[in-house]
C-alpha cells in the first residue's frame, strides 16, 4: 500500500491515542506495518524523530542524539527482509542505512556479526518478524555475544584475523574435532551466507543430504557443501556413492529451479591425496565438479569479503569451483588479487 505523508502522520496520532502517549519507534514500525524507508521518502534522515516532532511531540533523546538500537535493528530487519537473506555490509551501504557500520560498534559496542543476534535477543517473540528470524541460524544467542579475543591460526595474519566475526572464529577448530561436528557444519553455512550466498541449512539428522546448499540466482549456480569434522586430514574415498546419490537427489530440481551450474565443495581441516578415481567416478555418474577447500582458507575469503565488500564477486568466485581437485592458498590468493583490481 502506498502512504501519503498525511496517511503517516494520521496512523501516528491513532496509536499514540491508542496508547495515551508517544509511541516508541519500534512500536510505531511493528504496529502500523510502516518501513523506515516509507518516512524516509517525506522526512529524510532521523524520520521517526522529524514525525514525532511533526506531530507536536518531543523526540527521544536517542532519536536526535543518535539512532537508537531498536532503531537500526529495525533497519536490518527490513533489509533482511528484502534481500531474503543476513545482509552484508555492503547491502547496508548500498541501501543507505543509517548510521554508518562504524558508527554502531563505536555508539553500541555492536559488531556486524553480532546484530542478528541481537535483533533475534529483542525480536525473536515478534510474529511479524517470523520471517526474518527463519533466516537467522540457529545458534546460542549467549554464545555469540560473549566476548572473544582475536583467535591465532597458523597461517592467517592478524591483518586477516581482525575482520573474521566471532561468530565463525572457531571455525578451524571446530574442523579438526569431530565432537563439535554440528558447530562446524552451521559455522560453514553461516561462512556462505556472509560471503553473500542464499543458504539452505541440511546437517545432521536429515538423511543422505548435503550439509548445506549455497546458491546465486544472479550468476546461477549452486554448490553443495558438506562440511567433515575430522581430527586426521579428510581422505576421499568411502563417501563416494552418498555424495553421488544426494547430487543426483538435488540437481535436477535445482536446474529446473534456474541453477545452470552445479558444484560439489567439501570442506575440512585438511586433504589427504586426493583420489583421482573417486574425483572421475562424480563426475561420470553426475556431470558435477568436486573441490575441497580447507577451514582456514574458507575464513581467509570471508575476512576479504568483509574487509572489501564491493570487490567481492560471486561471478570470480564460481571459478574456484570448475576445476576438480583442491583450492590452494594460490589459486584463493589469486582470486583476491583479481577482485581487488574490479
Amino acid at each position: 500500500m502506498e502512504y501519503s505523508k498525511d496517511d503517516i502522520i494520521l496512523e501516528y496520532k491513532k496509536l499514540r491515542d491508542y496508547f495515551g502517549k508517544s509511541p516508541s519507534s519500534r512500536k510505531f514500525y511493528t504496529e502500523t506495518g510502516l518501513s523506515i524507508r516509507q518516512l524516509e521518502k517525506f522526512y529524510g534522515s532521523n524520520a521517526f524523530s522529524k514525525l514525532v516532532q511533526e506531530c507536536g511531540d518531543v523526540a527521544n533523546n536517542f532519536s536526535t542524539d543518535k539512532i537508537g538500537i531498536e532503531e537500526i535493528l529495525l533497519q536490518w530487519g527490513e533489509l533482511t527482509r528484502e534481500c531474503k537473506k543476513l545482509p552484508a555490509i555492503a547491502d547496508w551501504q548500498f541501501n543507505n542505512c543509517k548510521p554508518q557500520i562504524t558508527n554502531i560498534k563505536k555508539s553500541h559496542g555492536l559488531r556486524w556479526a553480532d546484530i542478528p543476534y541481537k535483533f533475534l535477543e529483542l525480536f525473536s517473540d515478534k510474529e511479524d518478524w517470523k520471517d526474518v528470524i527463519a533466516l537467522i541460524p540457529n545458534l546460542s544467542i549467549n554464545e555469540i555475544s560473549k566476548p572473544k579475543t582475536t583467535p591465532k591460526i597458523e597461517g592467517l595474519t592478524y591483518e586477516i584475523l581482525k575482520f573474521i566475526p566471532p561468530v565463525v572464529q572457531d571455525l578451524v577448530e571446530q574442523s579438526s574435532n569431530k565432537e563439535k561436528a554440528l558447530e562446524f557444519e552451521k559455522g560453514v553455512n553461516l561462512v556462505f551466507q556472509m560471503l553473500g550466498f542464499e543458504v539452505t541449512d541440511y546437517g545432521q539428522g536429515t538423511g543422505r543430504n548435503p550439509d548445506g546448499i549455497a546458491k546465486t540466482s544472479q550468476y546461477s549456480y549452486a554448490i553443495l557443501i558438506d562440511a567433515k569434522s575430522r581430527t586426521e586430514n579428510y581422505k576421499i574415498g568411502t563417501d563416494d556413492r552418498t555424495f553421488i546419490e544426494y547430487i543426483n537427489k538435488f540437481s535436477e530440481p535445482l536446474k529446473k529451479s534456474g541453477f545452470k551450474n552445479i558444484y560439489l565443495l567439501i570442506v575440512s581441516s585438511g586433504f589427504d591425496l586426493i583420489s583421482a578415481t573417486s574425483i572421475k567416478n562424480i563426475k561420470i555418474e553426475t556431470q558435477v565438479s568436486t573441490t575441497f577447500l580447507t577451514s582456514r582458507l574458507l575464513l581467509k575469503l570471508l575476512s576479504n569479503k568483509i574487509k572489501t565488500p564491493r570487490h567481492f564477486d560471486l561471478k570470480l568466485f564460481q571459478e574456484l569451483l570448475i576445476e576438480d581437485g583442491e583450492i590452494t592458498e594460490k589459486k584463493i590468493d589469486t582470486l583476491i588479487a583479481r577482485q581487488n583490481k574490479s
